[in-house]
């Protein structure tokens, strides 16, 4: 016997209940986005993998799904932002600015699946291209907001964040690029748990291990701030020439200095690298709801001696979502708040919310990201912002007394014989023009089994069929709750239908 093929984990098949739920969900966004002058937009699925380069790093790669064929590089998008990048630099490049986007669809990303995560799944999500990056963000923000209140979703966590700060830190460590990056991957890590945390730490220790002969020999060749810099060859050629060891020729001995310097420059990424974490530690250690939260981070920036910006830009920003309607004490600054990818320049945040058990969900996240345009191809920087959410993680913190329930067939028509099947098909038609949601039965097994299976489905009409009935263009209909049968014209059947149900079912055929 064949291996019956499965469904691929990660992936979940969408059943006509939910499906329908999502279209509502999807709809109603669109709709609201609409109205702010977001205008729908969509990019393939199959994408040039050289596009999310500078979205998704060496360390996030092994999460695409990515491959190779007929000498292309291809990849299913893993996100909807550079896609939109790309299409504005195709399609609307000579067209002023600001430029509002709205999008839907499918993203596949090939990680460990968990509740309400799939390695398929549907992000609603904008883009705004060009305008002032301050009125941009609020309104960003403020429409995200909007979204949850419109369904129904109003107790949620605002997180607000800027990357300028953890940034500004690290690019003063003079870090190679490798690390720098893998830091301000790991910010995501680090500032949702203490489990998060040690992690990160561990990763970076495996890539990064110490070695404890260099750290001493290091302390004592020069300041550890200054290894890199101030470390000469020459000295340390001569100081390997005081050890009883022989190296042969001038050769090896180059090799075993430059080998050395090298090895001393890996620790010294350890050490800025390990400081690094402890500040961004300590930045974690000082999220909390505004305003009182704006003097610990203010006292920590002075304390490093790092640009205040980004902080007055957050200050401005909650003052305004705090106008918009959000409660103070639903928002909460975190300065190490880093959303896993690398393109971010300004601003970034993230929406949570609990389900009943406690369990703390993602519903959307975004920011600023004014360097990525030039990233995928464009000849300047373009000042933009977007955010995306998860439709399927939504979905489940929507009230389920808002949700519209699945449209239930309300008459099945039922041909005697095959004789009257085209009649019947007329009959369906006919009804279905006025709006009533109507089946025929395709089994051909006759009355008796058609009436069995409306029962079965809880459909709670018959509309039978035979040959008298086709002659004298009449339908016969069964009441199956009552058992109560009538006859009606073709010409009135629509009517005489509706008139057959209550106000709550007339409302739905109607």
């Amino acid at each position: 016997m064949k291996k019956r093929v499965e469904r691929l984990r990660g992936m979940y098949d969408l059943l006509p209940e939910v499906y329908q739920q999502q279209q509502w969900v999807s709809e109603k966004v669109s709709k609201l986005l609409e109205h702010a002058g977001y205008a729908h937009v969509d990019s393939p699925v199959l994408e040039h993998s050289d596009l999310f380069h500078a979205s998704f790093g060496q360390e996030l790669w092994q999460n695409l799904y990515a491959f190779r064929i007929h000498q292309r590089d291809l990849c299913l998008r893993p996100e909807y932002t550079a896609s939109i990048c790309r299409l504005y630099l195709d399609h609307y490049q000579q067209q002023g600015l600001p430029q509002r986007f709205q999008y839907a669809g499918p993203i596949f990303r090939y990680e460990a699946p968990g509740r309400s995560r799939y390695r398929q799944h549907t992000q609603l999500g904008i883009e705004i291209f060009g305008g002032q990056p301050a009125a941009a963000d609020a309104e960003m923000i403020q429409l995200a907001c909007e979204v949850l209140h419109d369904l129904g979703i109003s107790r949620y966590r605002l997180e607000l964040g800027h990357v300028g700060v953890a940034s500004g830190f690290i690019n003063r460590l003079h870090l190679d690029d490798h690390a720098a990056r893998l830091l301000l991957g790991l910010m995501e890590q680090i500032s949702r748990s203490e489990e998060g945390e040690r992690l990160a730490q561990e990763r970076l220790e495996r890539l990064y291990p110490a070695d404890q002969a260099l750290n001493k020999m290091a302390s004592e060749v020069s300041p550890p701030a200054t290894v890199l810099s101030g470390v000469d060859a020459r000295y340390i050629s001569s100081l390997l020439s005081g050890i009883s060891i022989s190296f042969g020729d001038d050769d090896v001995r180059r090799e075993v200095v430059e080998r050395f310097l090298w090895k001393m420059g890996r620790n010294e990424q350890r050490r800025q690298i390990l400081n690094a974490l402890e500040f961004l530690r300590e930045l974690h250690a000082v999220s909390g709801p505004p305003p009182a939260v704006f003097e610990a981070v203010a006292e920590l920036l002075e304390r490093y001696g790092l640009d205040t910006a980004p902080l007055n830009e957050l200050r401005q920003l909650v003052a305004v979502v705090e106008q918009c309607g959000v409660p103070s004490e639903q928002i909460l600054l975190n300065l190490s708040l880093g959303r896993g990818v690398s393109y971010y320049t300004g601003l970034v945040f993230e929406i949570h919310a609990q389900e009943a058990d406690g369990f703390d969900a993602q519903l959307c996240g975004g920011g600023r990201y004014d360097r990525l345009m030039r990233a995928v191809g464009s000849s300047r920087d373009i000042a933009a912002c977007g955010f995306a959410i998860g439709l399927e993680r939504l979905l489940a913190h929507i009230p389920q007394a808002t949700l519209p329930v699945l449209n239930q067939t309300q008459a099945l028509v039922i041909p005697v014989s095959a004789n009257e099947f085209p009649y019947a098909l007329r009959v369906a038609r006919a009804a279905r023009e006025a709006g009533q949601p109507v089946e025929v039965d395709i089994s051909g097994h006759g009355v008796g089994a058609g009436l069995k299976q409306a029962v079965k489905k809880q459909i709670p009409l018959a509309l039978i069929v035979g040959e008298d009935e086709a002659r004298q263009n009449e339908v016969t209909v069964r009441n199956l709750e009552t058992s109560v049968e009538w006859r009606l014209p073709f010409g009135e059947l629509a009517n005489g239908l509706v008139a057959d149900f209550g106000e709550e079912q007339k409302e739905q055929l109607v």
